[in-house]
């Protein structure tokens, strides 16, 4: 018997004396037919279980976000306005109501910080770039305000000032950086909560000092609390519908 002169990869050629099932015991185990034929149904469900599991690890959940600035624009700006009150019916100190409001806004900035760098945990690359000029953009801006803050109280700027320029220029600056932030993530739950914060804002500035505190407080503050519930039921929803759909593939 003549030797095959260009034998296929993978599978011995049979020489003389060679029986003819020796070729095809040598077959590699790669190349054996397989006896279980793919099962789609199985493998649709890992990619979807896949799928959740990457999109919880990297989601922006609205319920922290909105809540958080929702609690310290709902407690302080209603504190900055009974403090602001010739005759208020609750007596607040200035100076109380100021140093509260500071506290409940870096604690809101430092949930955003700290959610954002989980979500972003492990990811490389230019969206790992896009994070940290982002948290930069936060600190510094920030820090701008605070010397504002100073520049002003060394001019001896009246209260009236200091309580319309402050909450007017750090939550406009709060509501432009959520929405520049969300436009670089394409996160339209971040990008609702600056359009709110700014469009709020806007209103307060118009009807002024010191009604515009309590303006803030309830519309701002209850709004961002009302947007946190309907996240609320939104994930709830979405969650069940997933469920929903993933219980037929995994019984098929």
């Amino acid at each position: 018997m003549a030797t095959d002169p260009h034998p296929t990869p993978g599978r011995a050629t049979p020489g003389p004396g060679t029986p003819d099932g020796a070729a095809d015991e040598a077959l590699p185990a790669d190349d054996l037919p397989d006896d279980d034929p793919l099962d789609l149904a199985q493998v649709a469900a890992l990619i979807a279980a896949q799928q959740d599991r990457v999109r919880a690890a990297t989601d922006l959940d609205g319920r922290l976000l909105y809540g958080s600035w929702g609690v310290a624009w709902l407690i302080g700006f209603l504190m900055m306005w009974l403090a602001a009150l010739e005759d208020p019916p609750v007596e607040v100190p200035r100076l109380a109501a100021g140093l509260t409001f500071f506290a409940l806004l870096v604690g809101a900035a430092a949930i955003t910080t700290v959610h954002l760098s989980r979500r972003n945990a492990g990811i490389r690359g230019a969206a790992a770039i896009q994070g940290e000029m982002t948290g930069w953009a936060w600190i510094l801006s920030f820090a701008g305000v605070g010397a504002l803050s100073y520049a002003l109280g060394r001019l001896d700027a009246s209260p009236a000032i200091m309580g319309t320029v402050m909450p007017v220029l750090s939550s406009l600056l709060v509501g432009v950086l959520y929405m520049t932030g969300a436009a670089v993530w394409i996160d339209r739950s971040g990008f609702r909560l600056g359009v709110w914060i700014s469009s709020v804002t806007i209103v307060a500035a118009i009807v002024g000092h010191p009604h515009m505190l309590l303006v803030m407080a309830l519309a701002g503050g209850g709004g961002l609390l009302a947007g946190a519930f309907v996240e609320g039921v939104q994930r709830r929803r979405a969650e069940a519908a997933r469920a929903r759909d993933a219980i037929p593939s995994v019984g098929s």
